[in-house]
């Protein structure tokens, strides 16, 4: 029996004996017509959708507690079990849903997480071009199987780390930000559980936490002159955790041994630089761990030399223009820059300099451009630079005979053509410029090549100026 409500249609219906309402129209002749079919809805209850926060609700909504609340599980397919989770995003007005194909609502929640402040900080093109890599691979950031096939085999080492040539390391990258992370462990299976907690640290903790706890790999590049740009550089691994322990500091320094004071603010990459430093001889490194201390720590020490962070120099009050330059008194200041490898490190060189000349140098070598002057007190202000350019006027000295013998093995016309390549001179401009065709100059070339052993011109050219 079918009781009618006291309402114009559209209408809705009990259906007495089955406990349903359904919506249904009343036609001209007062009969009821229900719908052909009924749209499918899911209950507004089991959809979590995560929306850009507030400002109040910004540092709540990133945890990973609020990340385990808003994990939707999935339903099963026909006659399987439950596959995963779900999380719904939505943010700057487009919304959609990611599912991550693991069963353990721990890793799931880092995962959603991870997803969410890659949104924020790449865009949303980042995110989805990450997780549908993971969804074709058919494995996620949280599983040790992902980071097996991620490992790496790093080609400089730093010795206060302790790890051996084969040990492996990984590059984890997150919310925009990457670093390379030493593993210490030449274990495949070992290193990828490694560098999977430290992924899910980095997403629970975020990477100040992170940082503090793993060491990471970061290339130092210290600024001898702005113009030419003359830099060493060097690896090292930041010292924290159990490498936290490494001796870095002398008992005592020495009358002969000149001081130099660290001004770094991470304490990982402080005790790394300390214990550099303290390897080169003639010279003891103490620490000041902030530019508000650095007042009391130069009064207190006195040192000969002060190496600060680049991104420091106007919270120290130093006017620097670049390059090893004198600070109060009879000291030197040298900034540094920090970089996350070397491709970073080389886009960050300044332009516009007359040359540019970077050297890589050993952890325990990194003050040997100015060793000799520091080691001569009395050194005029105006030379201080003199020992750094002779340092980097020597790299450029080829070993004795080392090319002379090479070059002196090509013919007149090898010469004639070498000389026109080293003034940028193409094959066509040589072909016309010595009368003869561009095939032949090919000829040229190629036996240029094998003589001097070589690749490229460019390589070419460097070994015939070199001369």
């Amino acid at each position: 029996m079918v009781k009618r409500h006291k309402c114009r249609a559209p209408a809705a219906v009990h259906l007495r004996g089955f406990g349903l309402y359904r919506a249904a129209s009343i036609d001209k002749s007062r009969r009821l017509v229900f719908p052909e079919r009924m749209p499918k809805q899911r209950s507004r209850s089991f959809i979590r959708k995560v929306s850009s926060p507030s400002a109040a609700e910004n540092e709540e909504s990133l945890t990973y507690e609020h990340w385990l609340r808003s994990l939707v599980r999935n339903g099963p397919a026909r006659g399987q079990s439950p596959r995963g989770w779900s999380v719904k995003l939505q943010h700057q007005g487009r919304r959609h849903t990611f599912l991550i194909a693991t069963g353990n609502q721990e890793a799931a929640a880092v995962q959603a997480k991870a997803i969410y402040e890659t949104i924020l900080a790449e865009g949303w093109d980042a995110a989805l071009n990450s997780q549908a890599g993971q969804v074709r691979d058919g494995l996620v950031k949280t599983d040790p199987a992902f980071w097996k096939k991620h490992l790496l085999l790093r080609r400089y080492r730093f010795p206060a780390s302790g790890e051996s040539e084969k040990s492996l390391a990984a590059r984890i990258d997150h919310a925009g930000l990457g670093f390379f992370f030493p593993l210490v462990t030449e274990d495949a299976d070992e290193a990828a559980a490694a560098a999977c907690e430290i992924y899910c640290a980095v997403v629970k903790q975020g990477w100040d936490a992170a940082c503090r706890i793993f060491p990471r790999e970061l290339i130092v590049a210290f600024e001898w002159s702005a113009n030419p740009i003359l830099w060493t550089y060097t690896t090292i691994h930041t010292l924290v955790k159990k490498n936290a322990e490494v001796d870095t500091v002398f008992s005592s320094r020495q009358r002969d041994q000149r001081g130099v004071l660290i001004v770094e603010p991470d304490a990982g990459l402080r005790r790394a630089l300390q214990w550099c430093v303290n390897r080169q001889p003639g010279f003891c490194a103490v620490a000041c761990e902030s530019a508000e201390a650095f007042a009391r720590a130069f009064a207190q020490h006195q040192p000969g030399l002060v190496l600060f962070n680049r991104s420091l120099a106007e919270r120290l009050g130093i006017a620097f223009a670049g390059g090893l330059a004198r600070f109060q008194q009879n000291s030197l200041a040298l900034a540094y820059s920090v970089s996350v490898d070397g491709d970073h490190m080389f886009v960050s060189t300044p332009g516009g300099a007359e040359g540019y000349l970077l050297k890589r140098v050993r952890p325990t070598n990194v003050l040997d451009p100015m060793l000799a002057g520091l080691s001569h007190p009395k050194t005029p202000a105006e030379d201080h630079l003199v020992p750094v350019k002779t340092f980097f006027k020597e790299l450029l000295r080829p070993s004795p005979g080392k090319n002379t013998d090479v070059l002196a093995t090509l013919t007149p016309r090898e010469n004639e053509v070498l000389l026109l390549l080293s003034k940028g001179c193409v094959d066509k401009e040589i072909a016309q410029a010595m009368g003869i065709s561009a095939w032949t100059v090919h000829g040229h070339i190629k036996k240029i090549f094998e003589r001097l052993h070589v690749r490229t011109r460019t390589e070419a050219v460097v070994r015939y100026l070199e001369k």
